[in-house]
């Protein structure tokens, strides 16, 4: 993993940590979100890639 998604990692744990004090589940569930898919990122993704759209856009 390169120096900056170490710092990343970092940053955004401790984020997690704060919003957990302050009792905001929202967006320390997105971190986790987060969290888990830079530790995931060599591995393939299964879930829908919204950022192409969804096919729907009659």
């Amino acid at each position: 993993m390169s120096d900056e998604m170490i710092e990343l990692r970092r940053r955004l744990t401790n984020d997690a940590i704060r919003c957990q004090e302050e009792d905001d589940t929202k967006t320390k569930d997105g971190i986790m979100i987060a969290l888990f898919e830079i530790e995931h990122l060599n591995q393939p993704y299964f879930g829908t890639d919204y950022s192409q759209g969804d096919g729907d856009d009659d």
